[in-house]
């Protein structure tokens, strides 16, 4: 019976030993599961797989550990207190046990809860690092101070991390505003891992502020070492170079080229490269840039300044379209709207500029700029009661606006409209901007309207004065002048008009000058042509630009880049660069003599080439000097030439520019300057052709790139 008992016992046992190694077992197989899970991302899966291993065993703290670790991080915060309490109360020596506790406590916002769970931790185990990395976390938005303290003591237990650690301690001291403390731990951290970069971007960054650009580039730059694809990096040193510290747009058009390169559709670099060429005034580069630019679809500012700089190119009708698409877009921009409206008015769509303004102004009654443009619109194409109503309205508004009262005055007196009002409005906004060339127009027109010459003599001159190169004032000065009877100041105020009118616009500056021409007296006009060549002559200033050659010669064409400069009175060279604008000839004349440097050229004649050469040269000379406007002599006219020192000078049809030069009849040399331009208001040929028997030469000066300070202030004659 004994024996049959003790088999039973030993039979229950060994079955009850079985069963737990079973348990044990597929506990084992749950946990592994939930890491597998975890390890994944599927963390509600993994959690389902921790909680069955804690039914399957009830003691193991391990499990529970890790379970509370991953509710918190998915935020099921109140499944991980239950377990963390469980945790603490099993095994409650434990240093790690007290510094999960904390984490639980602050993430149930219980702040002095967790720092008690942490300084237990620490006190249990002066070695538990975690304890003192938590407390100095707890303490870093509290007591920067205390965090500081805490973080030594974390960093002295795990030198490893002292790279981390010196970076958190700089975010520390810059949070007490202690810059030493930011630049000396940050230093420290660059020290303990050269290749850790977010230390290193915190101090370029403080070098920023500190206003020490060059430690700040020094720094930028090592880190591009560190990080060579780094688009942002690229771009904010490109920024750097670009703001008014450096101020040197060719170093930071290098570093947004390279940000390009690495992505042509980043908004910083697309955005900086059209503003780098936007200042260079090359608008079709701008506009290559930002329409690549990954920001364009979705930031209206951006479609606007494309807009701007497909006007700027000439390519009106690219930025109706585009303006037209963004509208659609943003229909309630009322930017977008205005500058569509513009666009409209520029391409000679009156109508359906005024009909956008007008719609856009019923949504917006007080939008300035369109109610002002609607009036400008409306009062050029002669509807004046529709322009009066907006200016007035805008006066309602700012009483104050010299701009407004102005162009309602001029509006009023150019129609010969309320004439006394006109007057009251346009001296008050001279009484607001006494030196407003525009409005000082305004008030000599107004006084010409009104019968008054003297007082619009008096005026026009103060507002030539302020304002010479405005092409409606001189069209009032030549009225005013042609009224008192002075035709001849008259015919060059209109003269000057035209040169300085569009060319689309001057037919009517042309028809006044035909009929004042029939008012002079023959004798007369040859002077006041020659004033007005004067006038505009650049002759004897000193002058230099780069230019284009091509000659032909023999039906072959060569080309070349050069330099041109003039010094006065009488010094010019032309330097002819070969590749990398290494200087391969020179001609040079200085107080009429002329020296010249050999060259060699296959099937031409060295003495054939210095003899034309030297021609060209001195006729180059004479052009810049000024040779070709002699005196006036009477007799030596007769239209449209006339002799000048250089030769015969034989100007356009509309006696505006001369037109061709021509030597002696032995040289067989003709000069004809050409495509004129205004630089600084005075008259440059952008070609100058030389012809030549058998040969042809032709300079052409780059506008864009001449050296050249004069400046025109055109005057009235006395």
């Amino acid at each position: 019976m004994i024996k049959r008992i003790i088999h039973a016992v030993l039979l229950l046992a060994g079955l009850a030993a079985a069963s737990a190694a079973a348990a044990d077992k597929e506990a084992y197989l749950h946990f592994m599961n939930g890491m597998v899970q975890e390890r994944k991302g599927n963390y509600d899966s993994a959690l389902q797989e921790y909680r069955r291993t804690m039914l399957l065993d009830p003691q193991s703290v391990f499990v529970y550990k890790q379970a509370l670790n991953l509710a918190l991080h998915i935020g099921k915060v109140e499944e991980a207190a239950q377990w963390a309490e469980y945790v603490v109360q099993t095994d409650s020596a434990t240093a790690d046990n007290w510094v999960l506790y904390g984490n639980v406590k602050w993430a149930r916002g219980d702040l002095e809860g967790a720092r008690a769970a942490y300084e237990k931790g620490a006190e249990l185990d002066p070695t538990a690092y975690e304890a003192f990395y938590q407390l100095a976390s707890l303490w870093s938005s509290r007591s920067p101070d205390k965090a500081i303290d805490y973080l030594e003591k974390y960093m002295a237990l795990r030198t490893e991390d002292s790279a981390e650690v010196y970076y958190q301690l700089a975010v520390l001291h810059n949070t007490k505003g202690n810059a030493a403390g930011v630049r000396e731990n940050l230093v420290k951290s660059k020290e303990a891992d050269p290749f850790y970069p977010q230390p290193r971007y915190m101090l370029a960054n403080f070098y920023e502020t500190q206003s020490d650009t060059a430690a700040a580039l020094a720094e930028y730059l090592e880190l591009i070492t560190l990080e060579p694809r780094n688009i942002e990096l690229f771009d904010h040193l490109g920024e750097l170079y670009a703001g008014p510290a450096l101020n040197d747009a060719a170093e930071a058009e290098k570093y947004f080229l390279t940000a390009w390169a690495l992505d042509k559709k980043d908004p910083t670099a697309c955005f900086w490269l059209s503003v780098i060429n936007e200042q260079k005034r090359e608008f079709y580069a701008a506009a290559s840039y930002l329409e690549g630019s990954g920001g364009l679809k979705d930031d209206a500012g951006l479609v606007l300044r494309l807009a701007y700089y497909y006007t700027q190119s000439g390519r009106y009708e690219k930025a109706i379209a585009l303006l037209g698409l963004a509208l659609k877009k943003w229909p309630d921009n009322t930017e977008v709207a205005y500058f569509l409206a513009l666009g409209y008015d520029d391409t000679g769509k009156t109508g359906k500029a005024r009909g956008l303004l007008k719609s856009l102004l019923l949504k917006d009654p007080d939008n300035a700029e369109a109610r002002m443009q609607y009036a400008v619109i409306s009062e050029r194409e002669n509807d004046i009661a529709a322009a009066e109503e907006s200016f007035r309205y805008l006066l309602v508004k700012k009483p104050d606006n010299a701009n407004v009262m102005n162009y309602l005055g001029y509006s009023l007196a150019d129609r010969g409209l309320k004439l006394d009002e006109a007057e009251l409005l346009i001296r008050g906004a001279l009484a607001l901007e006494p030196e407003n060339g525009a409005y000082l127009d305004s008030l000599a027109w107004v006084s010409f309207k009104r019968g008054n010459l003297p007082g619009a003599q008096e005026g026009i001159k103060q507002a030539v004065k302020a304002v010479c190169d405005d092409a409606i004032i001189w069209a009032h000065a030549g009225e005013i002048y042609a009224a008192a009877g002075d035709d001849g100041k008259a015919w060059l105020a209109w003269k000057n008009s035209w040169l300085l009118e569009k060319p689309a616009k001057r037919a009517k500056a042309a028809a006044r000058l035909d009929e004042l021409r029939k008012k002079i007296a023959p004798a007369a006009l040859p002077a006041l042509e020659l004033a007005y060549l004067r006038n505009f002559s650049p002759a004897g200033l000193r002058f230099s630009s780069f230019a284009k050659v091509e000659a032909k010669l023999r039906g072959k064409t060569v080309k070349f880049d050069a330099i041109l400069n003039f010094s006065p009175p009488s010094d010019f060279s032309l330097t002819v660069m070969g590749p990398l604008m290494v200087p391969l000839w020179k001609g040079r004349v200085s107080n009429g003599v002329t020296a010249l440097d050999t060259i060699a050229i296959k099937d031409i004649d060295s003495g054939t080439f210095s003899y034309w050469a030297s021609l060209i040269s001195g006729e180059l000379s004479g052009w810049f000097a000024g040779d070709y406007l002699p005196e006036a002599q009477s007799g030596g006219w007769r239209e449209p030439c006339f002799k000048g020192g250089s030769g015969e000078v034989c100007l356009d049809s509309a006696l505006s520019w001369p037109a061709e030069i021509t030597n002696n009849a032995e040289s067989r040399l003709t000069f004809r300057p050409g495509t004129y331009f205004l630089k600084n208001l005075y008259l440059f040929p952008q070609t100058l052709d030389f012809k030549m028997p058998f040969v042809s030469l032709r300079l052409t000066l780059d506008k864009d790139q001449m050296n050249f300070s004069g400046a025109n202030t055109l005057k009235l004659p006395e």
